[in-house]
């Protein structure tokens, strides 16, 4: 029987012949072997074939000339191979995804993994085999992307190329992809790995109270020609939810009385059932919306989700697109700012009112506090000041002259402590 024990260059290099036999096998990757003999070490690869149904040995290298883990992934690279290849190529691995992992997140992630694969992955990746996805491939891809300028819903190609964040979440996808092959056993490693990719900037911009008052004159003045637009964007103005979830609201998500809105983790970014509490004004708003539709809160207008017609004749079994949204949008905003710098706003703005962090991430709907912190948590340098007051006037504090300063009394402890521990180790 083969011995099977952990291989090392410490152990390798204790084996014996004549002791340990003619061959060791790696208890790590099995399939490794160490093949003895009296006057040589070789690394093997011995495996049973699924392709051929019999055991096969493949000669790896002599011990010496590569480590032990490269060993190791030469094993797991030649067992890989010899899989039956109804996995191929990564258009096949995507329908494994699509058809065994898809249901594992929620419906609207799984669509919007579906529409990028269709329109920016398969195009370019689809139909290379796993064994030709390597990491300079989807460097290459990785760059091209950057330099492309992506179509507008009327094909005219936009001003500025794909933003680093939009290609660093198709990178995810294809990772996502990858780690199924490797599950899988089709591929030995994931390729995405250790890409040299830029860092996503995040916009600092916000509004201001005068940029809010002109917003709302504006949403004014249109809401005749587009009344279910400006309501949405007025919905914005109000509650820092994320456009899809407000746009996607249905009525029976939507409890008035009790002052709550909730959303079921299948149609939610996060994959759980998500309450968001409703306060006066945001009940106040929502009940004096006409109903539009018995499903939606905000419907799409008849007019194929732009609003050009005055009507209010809507299609009542689909939400309001985001292009009707952004249409209306372009015309009230007070800055060349998207409709998502509502949120931001929002956001940056309870913070700095010392709302308490957890409050604010309730709010703004996300699974942890740390997301809030480091997207939304941008103190304000009066803020600050305001927090530094607090230690300047403990500094200055009258009562130090009669009572222990507390800095200097923890000072003195410190070096009374650290005092007594020299003197031990001299005494020891």
């Amino acid at each position: 029987m083969t011995k099977r024990i952990k291989l090392t260059k410490a152990v390798i290099d204790g084996l014996h012949y004549e002791r340990d036999g003619g061959q060791v096998s790696d208890l790590e990757v099995p399939e490794l072997k160490v093949r003895l003999t009296p006057t040589a070490k070789t690394y093997e690869a011995r495996w049973t074939s699924k392709t051929e149904g019999r055991v096969l040995t493949r000669k790896i290298a002599r011990v010496g000339e590569i480590s032990v883990s490269e060993a190791r992934d030469r094993a797991r690279k030649i067992v890989a191979e010899d899989l039956p290849r109804a996995v191929e190529t990564l258009r096949d691995v995507f329908k494994v995804w699509d058809q065994t992992y898809s249901s594992a997140v929620s419906a609207g992630h799984a669509e919007e993994f579906r529409r990028t694969w269709a329109k920016h992955i398969e195009p370019d990746l689809g139909h290379l085999k796993l064994t030709a996805l390597t990491h300079n491939k989807l460097q290459g891809w990785y760059n091209k992307k950057r330099t492309e300028y992506p179509l507008s819903p009327k094909g005219k190609a936009r001003t500025k190329p794909n933003s680093a964040a939009t290609v660093r979440r198709w990178i995810a996808y294809v990772s996502k992809l990858c780690a199924i092959a490797r599950k899988l056993g089709y591929m030995v490693g994931n390729p995405t790995e250790g890409l040299e990719m830029a860092t996503p900037s995040r916009r600092l911009d916000l509004f201001n109270r005068e940029d809010i008052r002109t917003l709302g004159d504006n949403l004014t003045g249109i809401e005749n020609r587009y009344p279910i637009g400006a309501a949405l964007i007025r919905f914005l103005m109000i509650f820092p939810c994320r456009g899809i979830e407000a746009r996607e609201m249905l009525w029976r998500d939507v409890d008035l009385e009790a002052g709550t809105w909730t959303i079921p983790a299948d149609r939610y970014k996060t994959g759980q059932d998500k309450v968001f509490p409703l306060g006066p004004l945001q009940v106040d708003h929502l009940r004096n919306l006409p109903r539009w539709s018995d499903t939606y809160v905000f419907p799409r207008p008849s007019s194929i989700g732009v609003g050009r017609t005055k009507t209010a004749q809507t299609d009542s079994d689909l939400p309001v697109t985001k292009n009707h949204q952004i249409h209306v949008w372009k015309k009230v905003r007070p800055k060349p700012l998207g409709a998502h710098t509502l949120r931001r706003t929002i956001g940056h703005l309870l913070l700095n009112k010392n709302v308490p962090l957890e409050v604010v991430s309730k709010l703004l709907g996300h699974s942890n506090t740390l997301v809030t912190q480091q997207i939304y948590a941008r103190l304000d340098p009066q803020t600050a000041a305001k927090h530094l007051a607090v230690w300047s006037t403990f500094l200055e504090d009258d009562e130090a002259e009669t009572e222990p300063h507390f800095v200097d009394y923890v000072l003195k402890q410190q070096s009374k402590i650290a005092a007594h521990e020299y003197n031990k180790k001299l005494v020891d």
